[in-house]
């Protein structure tokens, strides 16, 4: 599948990946041009601007085109901004049925060394290797005298399986090799199938994606009993603290188990705090409707937008779905505009399809597919502000 580039972003701390673009082409060549990855990863030294963009504009989205090499990014957030301090990828990777194997492989530039940079993008790495793909065993190859290297992996969880002759190179030169090994936790039996999810977490520095938690049961009763949640979702009416417990240990888990309702929570990624929810609930193969509901304090800030273009890519991009839905109950204007600003398409409006609690209302319907754009495809032809 072709992904748009950037498709994927994944974050922790001041430390997120993210796919290549021929933006970062002097940096990418800037990578190569260090010279401890010239030293010790036989970078190229020569490596002009040029060659980098055709590089990352081919072989480097061929790989993620065919899934064998997933190189990204590393972009550090420094005081003058935004940062990219290097690349880590996913070299020969082998899905299987039952899991699958790949390489890892790091190289920094100098603003990346002594930081946590190439840590907190190893585990990054890996989270997605083991949760996202499904593989079973990672590798690590380092050339025997490459100590910072071998301490890297082995801070991040890698152990030493072989030295094998002629497996590195310093300098040019064929020399012994390091590999070390990582390999995924030990699925749970069957016992423990019943109770444990993986939810992923999404983020592109503006909201955080991920699984709900007990702490945010007390915000999601206030999201969920505000008038504007009443009056537009199906929430349960006086919804309480045992509602949203229910809801954070039953009903999520169960979603995500059946592959049904993947629900997210979208927080603020400095304070952790919750601002709404967004799911998909996947009923039909290949598509999904959205669904999603902020709290009073998140709405009119962005966060509703930044949350649905997340939950479109990871849709799109690692589900492989070829379209989304969304529906409003008729007149929520405000939900549709949303839904407008990210490229969906007005289909029509059906009367007398949407449950109102109990009666008969009509119901908006919109679409969006893949490859569709994430803009606005006609004019807003609405009310110049929500009507509520």
């Amino acid at each position: 599948m072709d992904l748009p580039t950037p498709a994927l972003r994944l974050a922790a701390g001041p430390t997120a990946l993210r796919r290549f673009t021929a933006g970062d082409a002097a940096e990418f060549a800037a990578i190569h041009h260090d010279p401890l990855n010239v030293k010790w990863a036989g970078a190229d030294a020569g490596m002009s601007a040029e060659r980098a963009a055709a590089l990352i504009q081919g072989p480097v989205d061929d790989g993620w085109d065919d899934g064998s090499l997933l190189r990204f990014a590393i972009v550090e957030r420094l005081d003058a901004g935004e940062q990219v301090v290097g690349t880590i990828s996913l070299q020969d990777v082998r899905r299987t049925p039952g899991g699958g194997a790949a390489s890892v492989g790091i190289k920094l530039l100098a603003a990346g060394r002594g930081r946590g940079s190439g840590q907190r993008a190893v585990g990054l790495a890996c989270d997605y290797a083991f949760g996202t793909l499904g593989l079973e065993v990672l590798h690590w190859r380092a050339t025997v005298g490459n100590a910072p290297s071998r301490a890297l992996a082995e801070r991040c969880g890698f152990t030493l399986a072989a030295e094998i002759p002629g497996f590195g190179h310093v300098d040019g030169q064929v020399a012994s090799g390091w590999l070390l090994v990582r390999e995924a936790e030990p699925r749970p039996g069957p016992a423990e199938l019943d109770t444990r999810t993986v939810v992923p977490r999404l983020g592109d520095g503006s909201v955080v994606l991920r699984a709900l938690q007990a702490a945010d049961a007390a915000q999601l009763v206030a999201n969920c009993t505000n008038a504007e949640a009443v009056r537009w979702t199906t929430v349960p009416l006086g919804y309480t603290r045992d509602h949203a417990d229910h809801f954070i240990n039953t009903i999520t888990p169960d979603g995500w188990r059946s592959r049904k309702t993947l629900t997210f929570a979208v927080a603020d990624p400095a304070s952790n705090r919750l601002l709404g929810t967004v799911d998909l609930q996947c009923k039909h193969p290949g598509a999904a409707a959205v669904g999603i509901n902020f709290g009073e304090h998140a709405r009119g800030t962005g966060a509703a937008e930044d949350a649905v273009r997340l939950l479109a890519d990871y849709a799109f991009n690692q589900l492989n779905l070829s379209y989304l839905h969304w529906s409003a109950l008729v007149p929520n204007w405000g939900s549709r505009k949303l839904a407008w600003k990210l490229g969906f398409t007005f289909e029509g409006q059906i009367r007398g399809q949407f449950n109102d609690r109990g009666t008969p209302a009509d119901r908006w319907i919109l679409s969006l597919a893949a490859n569709d754009p994430r803009t606005p495809q006609t004019p807003w032809d609405g009310p110049a502000a929500p009507r509520r």
